[in-house]
């Protein structure tokens, strides 16, 4: 039998060279997929990363607004507003061990103008993360939070391939609370053409954005100070834009800006989108629903808020103090003379500035058109037993006098906690100083000082004295080598103005007519009262004991003795007009903290806050107070007109309780034709004017006329005249909550 052998094929030599090639090559790709692998991972997870630090810091810029929204607790923004801030970056991140090292850094002069404050805080985290969050106060602009988070993220595979541990992935979040920039100054809400109408030789100044829902018709005589909106086919090109900047009270002035200001230029923005109805409310308004009175009081009417079935004033019709409350025109309001107002004066009243301290008054008193303003005479008179002791036998001493009153808000929606004006005896308001009185006593005649209204000033319910014992300024003070101060005038006692009485009640006063001036006596609670049978309103003071040799600053609430008086009024104001006319009337003194070491500033008026928190920001003191004291507002229902005529003066101010809506008309009522605004000299609005049905035609001379913003149907500026909008975030509704911006 053959044998079978298997055949078998003879390897070439070439092919057994190749043998083992696909191996490495599988190792190659191999290495190739899990760099690649690895690259996705890290990737992924740095992704990951990065979106967990961006909801964090988004999540903690909303929670710094909204707490700084409710517990604006400036300087010491740590105290609750980064604190929350801070936790819910920790909490998002699941950082629960809290900061492992902790900086802080103030800057006091920063932005493009340096008149910013900044503040920076840096802290680092285990796991590699650090926050740093800068905290920057723009004013009217807004408190703006800025987060950015780094963190030093660890690599899983890149590192193997020679790639460093660790890679820095950073996210940012901005945010801004109380922003006004898109706040406009004068806002028509109709979407008709020429809903904004500037016609005539008369000028419109404006500081803030005029926006048009419809079309704006304006040509130069429109000063800008801000942006112009509107519609398709709107001429806003044709304004006249000036310059301005982040400051409340800027004056405009025409371009070109000054270099290295920091001052801006405004531009037509056209065509733009509509603004809606803010939809504001007016919740007071059932609060005051009796009928309003008018209650003589010899030199001045004194009236009570509530309902007017008409309202009208012609030629030389005096002068009309305003009770604080809503005021509602059913049947209109119309001024041709006379002066409305609810400001508080001091009689005599004092010239600003360098006149401030001395006896010189002012040229333009504020209610000096009315002839009603306020004024006193003080006499040396004899004080036996009681006598006025100045150093080395004799010497002058200077007199001011300050109006005083107090006034409630009963509208209890707001609540008792956040309305300390709601319960009696209200909030006191008290005015600037007076001019001062000079007087000089012996010390061996046993002699004091008289003071005697000669007119109430119109509102006030007391009077304040203050005492100098170096007389009026100007002059050096013995002790100190120094030219004196205003701030050398001390608290020494309050008395009732002549014509009222103190009933018992709360507060005590009360008015019981008969004559409306008299010497002032009996102070209340006063070391230096001549006792309650006197005729003499101040002795018993010796120069050596007497504490006023070292004035003190008080709470604004509260007067003591040795308290120094309110802050002085300042320069009349210039806006379209400057230099301003003589006639027009001084300015109040600005919004201020009412603790020490600030001075409380304006203390009875429109720049007056009760209570501002305590220690409160300094650049914005009013920011969380709840009752301007003092306010009104002027109520418009359907079919009532305002018809405010240059020969009749209207100067009133709203506050927080109304949103500083100053006027106010519903949506849907209408006057049934155009509310008209002719301001002068006196006349101001310091408010928001919001009648979003109703149209207005504004004219004014000397000052703006509106002090705030003006939210209307249309809005036309007629005439020869020069008018202004000078709009304040001081005086404007409560701007939108926290948002982001970055």
């Amino acid at each position: 039998m053959p044998s079978t052998v298997p055949s078998t094929r003879t390897k070439s030599p070439q092919r057994k060279l190749q043998e083992g090639q696909a191996i490495v090559l599988i190792a190659l790709l191999i290495l190739v997929l899990f760099g690649m692998l690895g690259l996705a991972i890290d990737s992924g997870r740095s992704y990951v990363d990065r979106r967990d630090q961006q909801a964090a810091v988004d999540a903690a810029a909303l929670a710094a607004g909204d707490y700084y929204d409710n517990y604006p607790d400036y300087p010491d923004l740590s105290a609750i507003t980064l604190v929350q801030a801070r936790q819910v970056y920790e909490n998002n991140l699941h950082l629960y061990g809290g900061a492992a090292s902790h900086q802080t850094f103030h800057y006091t002069n920063v932005g493009a103008t340096a008149n910013l404050v900044q503040d920076v805080w840096v802290d680092t985290f285990s796991g590699g993360y650090t926050l740093t969050i800068t905290a920057t106060n723009t004013l009217f602009n807004g408190y703006q939070f800025q987060f950015d988070s780094t963190h030093q993220f660890p690599l899983a595979f890149i590192q193997i391939f020679g790639g460093p541990p660790n890679v820095p992935i950073d996210a940012t979040a901005s945010s801004i609370v109380g922003n006004q920039r898109q706040t406009p100054a004068l806002l028509t809400l109709a979407t008709t053409p020429c809903a904004t109408n500037l016609s005539g030789n008369g000028n419109l100044t404006v500081l803030g954005d005029v926006y048009t829902n419809g079309t704006a018709c304006v040509n130069s005589s429109l000063h800008l100070a801000g942006n112009c909106y509107g519609a398709a086919g709107s001429n806003c090109s044709a304004a006249a834009y000036y310059c301005y900047n982040s400051s409340p009270a800027f004056i405009p002035y025409p371009g070109p800006c000054i270099a290295g200001s920091g001052d801006i230029q405004g531009a037509p923005v056209v065509p733009a989108p509509s603004l809606p109805d803010p939809q504001y409310i007016a919740p007071s308004v059932p609060y005051y629903q009796l009928a309003g009175q008018q209650l003589d009081r010899g030199s001045y009417t004194e009236m009570t808020p509530g309902t007017y079935s008409s309202f009208s004033l012609t030629g030389g019709a005096g002068c009309y103090f305003l009770d604080p409350g809503v005021y509602s025109w059913n049947g209109g309001y119309s001024s041709h003379g006379g002066l409305v107002s609810n400001e508080l004066k001091a009689p005599s009243e004092e010239a600003y500035g360098a006149g401030a301290g001395t006896t010189a008054g002012s040229i333009a008193p504020f209610w000096g058109p009315g002839g009603c303003s306020g004024a006193f005479t003080a006499t040396v008179v004899a004080a036996p037993g009681n006598g006025m002791k100045h150093q080395g036998g004799n010497g002058n001493w200077g007199v001011e006098l300050t109006s005083d009153r107090y006034d409630r808000f009963v509208d209890p929606t707001i609540g008792v906690a956040q309305n300390p004006c709601f319960n009696s005896p209200g909030c006191r308001r008290e005015s600037t100083p007076s001019s001062c009185v000079q007087l000089p006593t012996i010390d061996a005649n046993n002699q004091g000082i008289d003071i005697n209204i000669t007119t109430n000033s119109p509102g006030a319910q007391y009077y304040l004295a203050y005492i100098n014992p170096y007389g009026c300024l100007p002059y050096t003070n013995p002790n100190t080598g120094f030219p004196g101060t205003p701030n050398d005038f001390s608290f020494v006692g309050r008395y009732l103005a002549p014509g009222f009485a103190d009933v018992g009640g709360i507060p005590p006063v009360t008015a019981v007519g008969g004559s409306w001036t008299g010497t002032l006596v009996n102070a209340e609670n006063s070391p230096y009262s001549c006792g309650l049978s006197s005729t003499v309103s101040i002795c018993n003071i010796n120069y050596n004991t007497f504490n006023i040799l070292s004035p003190h600053q008080c709470f604004a609430q509260s007067r003591t003795a040795g308290c120094e008086t309110p802050d002085d009024e300042t320069a009349p104001q210039c806006f379209q007009s400057c230099p301003p006319s003589a006639n027009t009337p001084q300015e109040n003194a600005p919004m201020a903290l009412e603790y020490s070491p600030y001075t409380g500033g304006d203390v009875a008026n429109e720049n007056y806050c009760q209570v501002s928190p305590n220690p409160g920001d300094p650049n914005a003191p009013c920011t969380t107070a709840k009752v301007t004291p003092g306010a009104v507002q002027f109520y418009f229902p359907n079919g009532s007109c305002m018809d405010q005529n240059g020969g009749g003066y209207t100067h009133v101010f709203s506050g927080e309780q109304y949103n500083w809506i100053v006027i106010y008309s519903p949506p849907g009522a209408s006057c049934g034709g155009t509310q008209k605004l002719n301001g002068n000299a006196f006349t101001q609005y310091i408010g928001t004017i919001y009648t979003p049905s109703s149209s207005w035609d504004i004219l004014g001379t000397d000052k703006a006329p509106l002090a705030g913003q003006v939210i209307c149907f249309t809005a036309s500026v007629t005439g020869n005249g020069s008018a202004g909008i000078d709009f304040n975030p001081n005086y404007s509704p409560a701007p939108p909550a926290a948002r982001l911006i970055n």
